[in-house]
């Protein structure tokens, strides 16, 4: 069981390409969720972009949009420059510590990834440092898979609403809204403040 959870958390080889493809199905709801809360971005980063199905949703809709990814999997990345071409500037890494300049992004998504960052309050001040001031964070996240992939691996997080919220409000993030989006789904839409220099 621990070899599928940690290929959820970084696909490899023809596993994590096929796991890629399922991850990007039993993900629509959410996909559609987030990009529903889109507010036209300028820029936009999506963390753990898998196969690139969200990126080619999104730039579908917002097709003057600059859109980038980073993924731990290289694997995925290689699937999604092969879905979305040059529509994308895609990227092989952690969020924890990134080479996008302070302030560049105005909307960060992340879908079905926050159970494998490996340092939640890392990541979050990564967002924060890459992302403008009121720019926003939305994390789509399904707390049933959350729940089991925690027992089942401790490599894994569990968050449940309640956690997220609080990690988002220690990086003095503020949630703006929380909506279901499927069984156990939720998409949070989340305010980056930032102090003025």
């Amino acid at each position: 069981m621990s070899y599928f959870i940690r290929q959820f958390g970084d696909p490899k080889g023809i596993t994590g390409r096929l796991l890629g493809k399922i991850m990007s199905l039993s993900n629509r709801k959410m996909h559609r969720a987030v990009l529903k809360e889109l507010c036209s971005p300028v820029t936009l980063l999506e963390i753990g972009f898998g196969s690139g199905s969200q990126l080619e949703m999104i730039s579908r809709s917002f097709p003057q949009t600059a859109l980038y990814g980073i993924d731990i999997s290289s694997d995925m990345l290689c699937c999604a420059n092969k879905r979305l071409g040059t529509r994308a500037a895609l990227s092989s890494g952690s969020i924890e510590k990134t080479d996008y300049p302070d302030d560049f992004f105005d909307t960060v998504i992340t879908t079905d990834t926050c159970y494998f960052w490996t340092d939640a309050v890392k990541t979050l001040n990564e967002i924060k440092r890459i992302t403008k001031s009121s720019g926003r964070l939305i994390i789509a996240y399904n707390s049933l898979y959350a729940a089991s992939v925690h027992h089942a691996n401790s490599d894994c997080r569990m968050y449940n609403d309640a956690a997220l919220m609080k990690l988002c409000e220690n990086a003095n993030m503020k949630v703006l809204s929380q909506k279901s989006c499927g069984f156990k789904q939720k998409a949070f839409v989340i305010s980056i403040q930032k102090e003025q220099r």
